[in-house]
């Protein structure tokens, strides 16, 4: 399967449990400029919810990467799969409840029968520029000389 990509959303239908694979080399190239903390949040709740959809055997499912907000500081990762639930903790879920619950600050299902869907909304944190990143080791505040230093 291929991407449909944009510099705001990224889209790519799940055939195969491998193809999440596939996904998360997308979905990190697509999130390039946020930090790694952010990245990873991202990797592991479009996990949980193509997992969510493999183990309700309701593969080939959707599932879109969109960024969101004034200033796209807003990800949202949405799965959309006919009759796809939102499982409970007792269905062999709670690892994927687990990461909903830690790494996004909203989510949720939406719409009925054909038309459903597992969302997750996560905020966005831009990646430090090197020379931040430089300056923050070395106890150095970027644009500034340290202490008696010409």
């Amino acid at each position: 399967m291929t991407d449909f990509w944009t510099d705001t959303a990224l889209q790519r239908v799940l055939s195969h449990p491998w193809d999440v694979r596939t996904l998360r080399v997308s979905a990190a190239a697509f999130l390039h400029d946020c930090d790694v903390a952010t990245i990873t949040d991202a990797l592991l709740v479009a996990d949980a919810l193509a997992s969510a959809a493999h183990d309700q055997g309701r593969l080939p499912a959707t599932i879109r990467l969109l960024r969101e907000g004034t200033r796209a500081d807003w990800l949202r990762v949405s799965l959309s799969a006919p009759g796809i639930e939102l499982p409970a903790a007792d269905t062999g879920f709670g690892t994927g409840l687990h990461v909903l619950t830690t790494c996004a600050a909203l989510w949720g299902r939406s719409g009925d029968g054909g038309n459903a869907a597992l969302w997750a909304h996560l905020p966005l944190t831009a990646a430090a520029p090197a020379a931040l990143h430089v300056a923050s080791t070395h106890g150095v505040a970027p644009d500034h000389r340290p202490a008696g230093h010409p």
